[in-house]
């Protein structure tokens, strides 16, 4: 009884569920803590040792879904060589389980959906006994991660008697039953219960503490510097010695954040100069009265137009006032950003391979007009470096949910030189016309289900300055979002198009039409357009255990010199344990006209990423299967392996069918703690052979020693912190003189762990941080060797921003207990009360349920400033008032060295419209300590 009364908040656990109660809108259950989990201890010599090992590539984040409902808490997991695996006390979390994990006995004990169904994991053991499998050997289920214990899912269907059903696709794990468990009761209660509420609670990080960061009129920068040399030979024009350094560095100067992007060619000549000066304020702010959370000069990037002009990019300047990273589109987006030079990168959609880019020379990675589809559409674009790094942008685009408030107004204007570097070099190079382009848009959201946007646009296209007027209207019809909208040309013509977006179940759907009247041409609406009309859907068909993603976009148009152009476009992929497979197949087929033949033109593209043991596979190949030079066209194949914990050797095959020519390439990589070194050589089956070596590093300010650091993380494309930690011995959570700081504690930041455990002077740095993202940086709580000590909060909401350091102090505090126990208002002992534990800002810490005998008790609480009050749903049910009072009448009371428990004793509720009720006073200011 005492084991499952003393529940302790899981770090770890905890901050998946945050997150994921952030990032789902659909109502969940409610979270009973559980103790720490076990994260680094090494399997039991009794206990098989699996051979796979987690790895960054393999990293999943998955939702739980059982029938209609998705549970608030996502779960954090690797693709394994056996199949899929989740991190156990998040599955322990989101399942409202009384079980505990002791990480000094290597045992998780509990029961799971009835008192009579006990559960005993015993580690050292390497056996599992509860009342669906008996006692049971654990055999290789269970793999020991960063985040801590990962369970194959076989295993857990088996162990908990329901079924774990990974799907890949969507990004989540369905849980099938044939019985009504106690956490599907509870979702269906509080989902009747959202239904009441006008709106779902959604997390906030703005009830954690924040690291602000004053801009400064200078910051140091810190400097990502790539140099490679080489000799080739047999490449005719190409052939001789050669040699290119990139220069990228990010800091602040002057209130405002910059970066700037050198570049030479093969021949040290200087090619690109790049520079932009900008603030970025996710919060808005912005030059007064024009709350932007935007503004760039330099080289920028503009915001499409809907029907008028695409996205652009060149010197000038921009100001915005929209969400970062919102999408400017209704049915599709463009994803950009820098590619360091001999780099390349892949898109995924929710999981499946996408799209491939090589380096393209011009340090930019680019994906235009990404399909999107109604609900989540999870983008990622994954980055590889020669010396084998990996680098992830992610970003969420929700279509089918109000993406403005009603009443809220969104603006942008923008003037660029197209594809003009700030400084030009004379280098001769020249991608397209340089003209000047300028733009201007508002969008107002009307109600809850519907927004408006007009926009105006000039720019030099098909030879001829255009000029534009647009406009649209959205609107959200259940699962189902339409999209009406038009555009001028002025002295030209006009063109119409409509947009639906929806979903039936598992099936999501898109249809749009367009129209063109008179001579109207724009990017986005060719001049020889009469109509267009199109479909596309996007489903996932179950087959057994593999879930198969089907994609279709059809499309017909009516050009105005008569002839007809018929579109069809097919992808699927396959994920198949560690192998995925993407296929994508193109057909066009033209009718002819007066001045054009009829065509037919197919194509199918193929994209693949596996693990064979040690070996990472990649791979792509189009081929044309119509035409005089149908045939295979190109084919990469590349072949990674590592060599220890820093080196890795790599292989490459390309072969291209336009001139005949195989290359293969090898190269090896060593990665030292402040550089990495990398040496390639090739060959081509036409006489080509070449070596070349890479050296790749940055440099930036030490906040540690005062001077400056080197090292092989890519910091000026990334936010970095620095990090102390304490024992904040008076709970104040600030360091005092004579608080000690703590060593060998390891930091999170956001869902991850991190390499960063602090050292003898109790300070840790954490690189790659993702700039203007929020992350909360904390403890791991199971890094404490001290049972007795705890975070005294989840941590501090850091916004990071490239090339720069920010401080932050994190206290380690004693904690103490609060108990009591609650009675209803008849004097009688009342269980089933959620109870919960607020601090002095306001912010729910902890909550519990009160037991069988009116009991409760919060364990592990940090020394601070509390009081305890009933959570809304419990007073609003049993018609109490909120807040509770000790029996001499107080309501807040501090934990310290001098009383680190404090008991309530009995407490009877009062009822809401009572004369004596308590009122709700709101955060606490004062410190008032109990006797």
């Amino acid at each position: 009884m005492i084991a499952f009364r003393h529940k302790t908040l899981n770090a770890v656990a905890s901050f998946a569920a945050a997150f994921g109660a952030f990032a789902t809108a659909t109502p969940g259950m409610a979270q009973t803590a559980s103790e720490p989990a076990e994260t680094r201890h090494a399997p039991s010599s009794s206990a098989a040792v699996p051979s796979w090992q987690a790895n960054d590539d393999d990293f999943l984040f998955l939702q739980l879904v059982i029938e209609n409902f998705k549970l608030t808490y996502d779960v954090r997991g690797y693709q394994t060589d056996r199949g899929i695996c989740l991190d156990l006390a998040d599955v322990i979390q989101s399942l409202d389980l009384p079980i505990r994990i002791d990480k000094q006995s290597r045992r998780a004990t509990g029961w799971l959906f009835a008192e009579d169904q006990q559960f005993t994991l015993d580690r050292a053991a390497g056996t599992v006994q509860n009342v669906n499998t008996g006692r049971a050997p654990v055999s290789e289920d269970i793999y020991d991660t960063p985040e801590g214990w990962c369970v194959d899912t076989d295993a857990l269907s088996q162990w908990f008697g329901l079924t774990f059903r990974p799907d890949l696709y969507n990004a989540i794990v369905r849980l099938e039953s044939d019985e009504d468990l106690p956490f599907m009761q509870a979702i269906e209660r509080r989902s009747r219960a959202a239904r009441l509420r006008t709106r779902p609670a959604q997390f906030d990080l703005s009830q954690y503490p924040s690291a602000d960061m004053e801009y400064r009129a200078w910051r140091t920068p810190s400097l990502d510097v790539v140099a490679q040399a080489g000799v080739r030979t047999g490449e005719g024009s190409q052939s001789g010695a050669e040699g290119r350094v990139e220069l990228y560095a990010a800091g602040e100067a002057v209130g405002a954040s910059y970066f700037a992007r050198i570049a030479t060619d093969d021949q040290l000549n200087p090619q690109t100069v790049r520079l932009r000066a900008y603030r970025n304020a996710p919060e808005g702010g912005l030059l007064g009265p024009l709350d932007a959370t935007q503004v760039a000069i330099g080289d920028v990037e503009t915001i499409p137009g809907r029907l008028t002009g695409q996205t652009a990019i060149g010197r000038g300047a921009f100001v915005t006032n929209r969400p970062l990273g919102q999408s400017s589109r209704f049915s599709t987006t463009t994803l950009r950003g820098t590619l360091p030079g001999g780099w390349d990168a892949e898109l995924y959609r929710n999981g499946q391979l996408l799209a491939f880019q090589d380096d393209r020379g011009d340090g930019r990675y680019e994906f235009i007009d990404v399909e999107l589809y109604f609900g989540r559409n999870e983008l990622e674009v994954v980055l590889y470096g020669p010396q084998g790094q990996i680098r992830r942008d992610k970003t969420s685009v929700p279509i089918g949910f109000n993406q403005i408030e009603p009443g809220e107004t969104y603006y942008w204007a923008g003037i660029l030189q197209d594809n003009r570097d700030l400084f030009d070099l004379g280098t001769g190079i020249q991608l397209g016309p340089q003209k000047w382009r300028w733009g201007v848009g508002v969008e107002r959201g009307l109600d809850q289900r519907t927004s408006a946007r007009l926009g105006v646009q000039s720019l030099y296209f098909d030879g001829a300055r255009r000029r534009y007027a647009e406009g649209a209207v959205m609107r959200s019809l259940g699962a189902v979002q339409l999209e009406l909208a038009a555009a001028h040309e002025f002295g030209a013509g006009s063109v119409a198009e409509a947009n639906a977006l929806g979903r039936i179940g598992r099936f999501n759907f898109g249809a749009n039409a367009l129209v063109s009247f008179g001579d109207f041409t724009s990017e986005f609406a060719e001049g020889s357009i009469d109509y267009r009309a199109g479909f596309n859907f996007d489903t996932s068909l179950a087959l057994g255990k593999i879930s198969l993603p089907l994609q279709a976009d059809i499309s017909h148009t009516k050009q105005k010199d008569g002839s007809e152009v018929n579109e069809l476009l097919m992808t699927t992929s396959v994920t198949a344990g560690r192998f995925a497979l993407s296929a994508q197949l193109s057909h066009q087929q033209r009718t002819a006209s007066p001045s054009t033949p009829a065509s037919t033109d197919t194509r199918i593209r193929l994209l693949a990423n596996s693990r064979f043991k040690d070996f990472r596979v990649r791979g792509n190949a189009t081929f044309l299967t119509s035409g005089p030079d149908k045939g295979l066209e190109s084919a990469t194949v590349r072949l990674d392996t590592d060599f220890g914990e820093n080196a890795e050797l790599q292989g490459q095959l390309d072969y291209t069918a336009r001139v005949d020519e195989f290359r293969l390439t090898a190269g090896y990589t060593r990665r030292f703690e402040e550089f990495s070194l990398r040496g390639d050589a090739f060959v081509t089956s036409t006489g080509g052979i070449g070596a070349s070596v890479q050296l790749a590093f940055s440099l930036g300010p030490d906040p540690v020693s005062g001077g400056v650091r080197v090292t092989n993380n890519k910091l000026a494309r990334s936010g970095q912190a620095a990090v102390t930690v304490f024992r904040d011995d008076n709970g104040n959570a600030r360091r005092d003189p004579g608080e000690d700081v703590l060593r060998d504690v390891q930091v999170e930041a956001g869902l991850r762990s991190t390499d960063a455990i602090t050292g003898e002077n109790g300070r840790a740095i954490v690189d790659d941080l993702r700039p203007f993202r929020p992350v909360l940086v904390g403890i791991d709580e199971a890094s404490l060797d001290d049972p007795f000590l705890a975070p005294s909060n989840k941590g501090v909401v850091l916004t990071p921003r490239p090339g720069i350091v920010a401080q932050i102090e994190l206290p380690i505090s004693p904690t103490g207990e609060v108990e009591g126990t609650i009675l209803n208002a008849s004097g009688v002992q009342q269980p089933g009360v959620r109870v919960e534990l607020v601090d002095n800002r306001g912010a729910v810490v902890a909550q519990t349920l009160s037991e069988f005998d009116g009991f409760f008790l919060f364990q592990r609480v940090p020394y601070g400033q509390y009081r305890v009050i009933i959570s809304e749903e419990s007073a609003t049910a049993l018609k109490v008032a909120a807040p509770l009072q000790m029996p001499d009448g107080r309501r807040v009371f501090t934990l310290n060295r001098h009383q680190d428990v404090v008991r309530f004793g009995t407490i009877r509720l009062i009822p809401e419209n009572s004369p004596n009720a308590p009122i709700e006073s709101g955060p606490v200011i004062a410190a008032v300590r109990p006797d």
